[in-house]
């Protein structure tokens, strides 16, 4: 998982090379990533395998509720987006 330019050297290390990514909402940042092999996706949040991009900290709680998603259940994540006060959307 990465926010922002975290998908960078994440990037860089190989993991996405061939994978569907995005990085922080910048021509100059999506080209850096697209160097590194990454098929790169021009929106907030995307996942490829277990793979969790995004591209700015505005994602970070729906980025945490993914995780939490794909850690535990879908009914626990949105117990705790309902009870965080978010939409179960």
């Amino acid at each position: 998982m990465s926010i922002c330019v975290g998908a960078l050297p994440v990037g860089k290390s190989g993991i996405l090379k061939d994978k569907k990514g995005t990085v922080y909402n910048s021509p100059i940042r999506r080209e850096e990533l697209k160097g590194f092999g990454v098929n790169v996706i021009h929106q907030p949040i995307v996942v490829d395998d277990n793979i969790i991009t995004s591209w700015n900290p505005s994602t970070a709680i729906n980025v945490a509720l993914l995780l939490l998603e794909k850690l535990t259940t879908r009914i626990n994540a949105d117990k705790i987006r309902q009870l965080m006060g978010f939409d179960n959307k």
